[in-house]
C-alpha cells in the first residue's frame, strides 16, 4: 500500500532535483521562471488554498474544493488529508517582495475507480488566476506526477478524471496523459454560467492515465 502524508506539516519542503529526468527538467523550467514547488501542507497554505478555490475558473470544474469536502475549513482539510491513507500536497509558489506566494496547488493519493482499475492513484491540478496563460501548467503537472512516483509510490499507476469541456483536458495529453475511456453518457454538472437558468450544463467525464513507461525517464 502506498504511503502518503496524512496530516498538516509545520513547514513546507521544497523540491529539488532527483525526481527523474522529465521531472527535473520541468522543475528547472519552473525555477527559471521564478517559481518553486513545495510539498506538504501547513495550516497557512491550507487557508491560502481555501481562498484560491473560490476563484470562478476553479469553482466551475472543481466545486468541491471550496466546500467542507476539501478546503472549506482547516478541520475539513485535516479530515480530507487522511482520506484513503493520505494525500501528497504540492504547492506552486512564487517569490514576490521577498514573500512566498501561492500560485497553484495539486495533490495525489489513493482513489480507486472502476474506470481506471490499474491506476489507483488519483491526481489533481489547479492554477490560480494570476498565473493562467503563463505556460506553467505542463511543468507543474509533470513535477507532481514525477514527484509522486519518486517520493511516494514508484509502482502504482497515476490517473485523473476531468470534464470534456474543461480547458485542462487539452493540456493533460501534452504532458503525456492518455485518454482511457469516457463516460457513456453526458450528465448534468453545476455551472457558474448565468446563461443556464437552472445552473446546470451537460458535460461528459473523461478518464486519463499517465503511462508507466514515461515514469522511467
Amino acid at each position: 500500500m502506498p504511503h502518503f502524508p496524512s496530516e498538516y506539516v509545520k513547514e513546507v519542503s521544497f523540491l529539488e532535483r532527483g525526481i527523474g529526468q522529465r521531472g527535473d527538467n520541468a522543475l528547472r523550467r519552473l525555477h527559471e521562471k521564478g517559481f518553486s514547488v513545495g510539498i506538504g501542507l501547513t495550516e497557512y497554505y491550507a487557508g491560502a488554498i481555501a481562498v484560491m478555490s473560490q476563484q470562478n475558473h476553479i469553482r466551475e470544474y472543481c466545486p468541491n474544493d471550496s466546500t467542507e469536502k476539501r478546503f472549506g475549513s482547516l478541520s475539513s482539510t485535516a479530515r480530507w488529508l487522511q482520506k484513503n491513507g493520505g494525500r501528497a500536497m504540492f504547492l506552486l509558489l512564487s517569490n514576490c517582495d521577498f514573500n512566498t506566494r501561492l500560485e497553484g496547488y495539486g495533490w495525489t493519493g489513493i482513489e480507486p475507480s472502476n474506470e481506471l482499475p490499474d491506476h489507483p492513484i488519483t491526481s489533481a491540478y489547479r492554477l490560480g488566476e494570476r498565473v493562467l496563460g503563463k505556460g506553467l501548467s505542463k511543468d507543474f503537472i509533470q513535477v507532481v506526477v514525477s514527484s509522486t512516483h519518486s517520493l511516494y509510490e514508484p509502482k502504482a499507476g497515476i490517473g485523473l478524471e476531468t470534464w470534456r469541456s474543461n480547458p485542462a483536458a487539452t493540456i493533460y495529453p501534452k504532458v503525456g496523459f492518455v485518454l482511457i475511456t469516457e463516460a457513456p453518457d453526458d450528465e448534468l454538472r453545476p455551472t457558474l454560467d448565468s446563461s443556464y437558468e437552472d445552473g446546470q450544463v451537460l458535460d461528459r467525464r473523461m478518464y486519463m492515465v499517465y503511462p508507466d513507461k514515461l515514469l522511467e525517464n
